[in-house]
């Protein structure tokens, strides 16, 4: 099977997860190509991570504004005939759909993106979000990668920080970290890291904090409970119809029911031990691999 896949290529983004899956599979062979950004992403007005971060695509474009694809032109240079276009878009844009195959597209943001152009053109439209679907999209939620997303293999006791969130600063989240610091808890509230170097941090943290402000249930989720930590979320739709609240994660509605409920976990470390079991056992199944293994079916190609 052909796949020629586009997306966004900064060195951290969801469609690096959706190619590292295909990537795995021994029944897929993939050209890549998209606008590149090399090191840098537009965190915090511009960031520069490190190189390992860095995918090269087969095919590199400059990044525009607004990032720009032009599939006739990549239709030209794919050295075959796919038999799918797959689009992992978190706000690439193209004056028309591949002609030359079926074309799927991926929405991985429409709690802040309007896919409206792009359902009208895909083969398929996949919303990542339930809450932001519209009549005849595939609903394909985030997932977790089993290597970057390895459950962590030390004891709860040995673990040196109390709570860390690796994620964009916003004032929930700011306002969380900060009451945990004034009460002298260890934390990690960064932006940057990612892969072996994120894991690394989450495999010697005891509770792994997630706060989404537009019903969005972010990849954070699933990572934070593949870890088999303490997944410490907000209540989220797709969390709410996906796991169960108290058995599989602590669910919480604002920061001040947050900070109880730490406190209470990191005073009962029976509960929080079996807690992230439990976290582990139940997001097993929702791997990117997974992910594209539904997608292929849903394309007919399995």
């Amino acid at each position: 099977m052909r796949i020629a896949f586009t997306t966004i290529f900064y060195p951290v983004a969801m469609g690096r997860y959706f190619l590292e899956a295909l990537l795995r599979r021994k029944d897929v062979e993939i050209w890549t190509a998209g606008p590149f950004t090399g090191r840098n992403i537009p965190w915090r007005g511009g960031m520069v991570l490190p190189p390992e971060y860095v995918y090269t695509p087969d095919y590199p474009l400059p990044l525009s504004s607004p990032p720009l694809i032009n599939y006739q032109m990549l239709e030209n240079l794919c050295p075959w005939t796919p038999d799918l276009w797959l689009e992992v878009n978190a706000g690439l844009t193209s004056p028309a759909a591949p002609t030359n195959a079926p074309y799927a597209v991926v929405g991985t943001d429409p709690h802040v993106l309007n896919y409206d152009e792009l359902r009208g053109r895909a083969t398929k439209f996949f919303c990542m979000q339930k809450p932001y679907m519209k009549p005849n999209d595939v609903w394909l939620p985030y997932a977790y990668d089993p290597i970057y997303h390895a459950q962590t293999p030390k004891p709860w006791a040995e673990r040196e920080i109390d709570a860390s969130l690796i994620g964009l600063q916003y004032t929930q989240r700011i306002e969380f970290f900060n009451l945990l610091k004034s009460q002298n808890y260890a934390t990690y509230f960064d932006i940057g890291l990612a892969y072996d170097d994120a894991r690394e941090i989450y495999h010697n943290t005891k509770v792994g904090f997630n706060h989404s402000s537009l019903k969005d249930t972010t990849a954070r989720v699933y990572e934070l409970m593949a870890f088999g930590i303490v997944p410490l979320l907000n209540r989220t739709p797709d969390l709410m119809e996906l796991f169960i609240d108290g058995e599989h994660f602590i669910g919480f509605d604002n920061v001040s029911d947050a900070v109880e409920k730490f406190q209470e976990i990191m005073q009962d470390t029976e509960r929080a031990k079996s807690l992230g079991f439990a976290a582990r056992r139940a997001v097993e199944p929702h791997t990117w691999d997974a992910r594209i293994q539904t997608l292929l079916e849903k394309m007919d190609l399995l």
